[in-house]
């Protein structure tokens, strides 16, 4: 057998091509919402209703519609159900937690000078997206087996180009090895069949603080503006295991070795190889580990406006520019393969070994939103909020201490992602102390796709509050969130699952106006 010899020129290959690519622009450009739980209940479409400390986030001129101060508290409780489908068996995996959603406060002042318009300001932290789910696929295959897409890359390739990372750790832990450093072939028996599954497990958040002004020109004009650093902490561990449970890749030896002989082998594993792989008998199972954790911060401006048509009507509209992520990645993979002459004893490596860093940037597109509000009196109201996010304007920029060239990963994202619509609606009804609401959110595919299709996320919510006499508040929402994914397992062949997330959240905001 031939060993792989580390040099530089390899290694520094290896950490650079480890892990940004398009999925990580889009995991930050796209932002499922949060707030407080009468923001969330109405499927966020605030941007023309305002008076809600959800508003920071989204168009700060709804800030501007306070007349009073408001302090408050949000939080929840998910309980996450996804279903994985793959070689034709479906897998539930199911999880719950608590969750941080939302705390702010805002302060309402009439301004000196004109007593009929006001001053808002404001500081918010909003949870704008939560990574914690867990899913589990599992099933039997005799054509997608991780050990045939790394013998494919290896191929690919060659020997003198070979990464330590993937490919690399196959060949390391001898899952593949070569004889003439020209072909490689794998220990495992690429078409026979193995009992395959694959867990991914992601948790995480990302935490927007919000700076806000808001101003309120005679309760007819609004204006606000708000500084938003969005904090990033997100960590994610995919495990692939493969287990040959019919022991069906076996070595038989039918003559033993002596120290003038070497005996004579009968593979039953390997099409076309002599038996020179005695000591290992047979394939018995392996697991491969790709894990990173993600941390860092951004920064971004958010500017909104908003008109009072008459006392039925206020239309409105909010830009986000860009937010400039600076981000860190820490991370590592790792391959065990056991054989079955010493399944207790397999053959591990991890690379790096003692885990990568990586620091990079993320720039992420701008939002655009149109918002109407219909009033019928202080009866009930119907809001209705509308945006663009042009992810082909997406893009990952090198940090100077670890540079790298993404012109790639940024030409993919333009030429295959597209613009992307967001559609919200809510309703109130108020029978003071009690209030009901609705409210149904759409988050378009990054991909184009609209109210339907892969990556489309859709939210359906309803809520009450409870108004007290001392302006003491709480309301309470239920939101169920669904969306249907395909997921692809390997570089070079054609295995993927359909995944559907489906989350259900409850969620409760304590608040006092002052």
């Amino acid at each position: 057998m031939l060993r792989k010899k580390i040099t530089l020129a390899l290694l520094v290959t290896g950490i650079y091509s480890y892990a940004q690519n398009d999925i990580d622009v889009m995991r930050y450009s796209r932002l499922s919402g949060g707030g407080t739980s009468r923001f969330m209940a109405m499927g966020g479409a605030f941007g023309a209703i305002g008076a809600d400390l959800g508003c920071a986030a989204y168009n700060p001129a709804g800030l501007g519609i306070y007349r009073k101060g408001d302090i408050a508290f949000t939080g929840s409780l998910r309980f996450g159900s996804n279903n994985s489908t793959i070689y034709n068996k479906t897998t539930t995996t199911s999880d719950a937690g608590g969750a941080f959603n939302n705390f702010g406060i805002a302060a309402a002042w009439n301004a000196a000078s004109d007593p009929d318009s006001r001053h808002v300001i404001s500081f918010n932290v909003t949870q704008l997206q939560n990574f914690n789910s867990s899913v589990k696929m599992s099933g039997y295959t005799n054509s997608n087996s991780i050990a045939k897409d790394m013998l494919n890359l290896a191929n690919q390739e060659g020997y003198k180009n070979l990464p330590y990372s993937y490919e690399g750790l196959g060949f390391d832990q001898v899952l593949l090895d070569t004889i003439d450093k020209t072909h490689f072939y794998s220990l495992l028996d690429t078409k026979r069949t193995v009992k395959q599954t694959r867990e991914l497990n992601t948790n995480g958040k990302v935490n927007d603080l919000n700076f806000s002004y808001a101003h309120s020109y005679k309760d007819k004009f609004y204006f606000g503006v708000s500084l938003g650093v969005p904090q990033v902490n997100y960590e994610s561990t995919t495990t692939h295991t493969e287990a040959d449970d019919k022991d069906s890749m076996r070595v038989t030896i039918t003559s033993a070795p002596t120290s003038s002989s070497a005996g004579t082998y009968t593979s039953t594993y390997i099409d076309g190889l002599p038996g020179a792989y005695p000591q290992y008998l047979g394939f018995n199972s392996l697991t491969y580990v790709n894990y990173f954790k993600t941390t860092g911060s951004g920064i971004n401006l958010k500017i909104g406006g908003i008109a009072r048509v008459n006392d039925a009507i206020r239309v409105g509209f909010y830009y986000h520019t860009p937010t400039f992520y600076t981000l860190t990645d820490q991370y590592y993979e790792s391959l065990s393969v056991s054989f079955d002459a010493n399944p207790g004893n397999p053959n591990y490596g991890q690379y790096p070994s003692n885990g990568g860093i990586f620091y990079y940037k993320i720039v992420t597109p701008s939002v655009f939103g149109f918002n109407a509000a219909f009033l019928v009196k202080k009866i009930a109201v119907i809001g209705v909020d509308y945006e663009l996010v042009n992810y082909k304007a997406a893009q990952l920029k090198s940090d100077a201490d670890t540079p790298n060239d993404f012109s790639t990963i940024n030409q993919f994202i333009r030429d295959n992602y597209s613009l992307g619509q967001n559609f919200k609606v809510g309703a109130e009804l108020n029978t003071r102390p009690v209030m009901f609401r609705v409210g149904y959110n759409m988050q378009g595919s990054p991909f184009g796709d609209a109210f339907a299709g892969d990556f489309v996320r859709h939210t359906v919510s309803a809520g009450i509050g409870i108004r007290s006499k001392k302006n003491v508040y709480l309301d309470i929402t239920w939101a169920r969130t669904f969306s249907n994914e395909t997921y692809r397992l390997f570089t070079t062949l054609d295995a993927a699952s359909k995944i559907k997330y489906d989350m259900t959240m409850i969620s409760a905001t304590i608040g006092v106006k002052f």
